[in-house]
């Protein structure tokens, strides 16, 4: 029979694997357009000063 400690330990880990995969996706998705954009005006208004 599992304990409580075990129980709260595999719940633990699940949420953890779960919000990695999602991070992960999330982080390897592209920059939206208008945000590479604004990146791209930020580093030319840092070259010209």
């Amino acid at each position: 029979m599992a304990t409580p400690t075990s129980d709260k330990d595999a719940v633990q880990k699940q949420i953890d694997d779960n919000l990695k995969r999602i991070f992960e996706e999330t982080a390897n998705q592209p920059l939206p357009d208008q945000l590479s954009q604004l990146l791209d005006q930020l580093r030319e208004q840092e070259t010209r000063k």
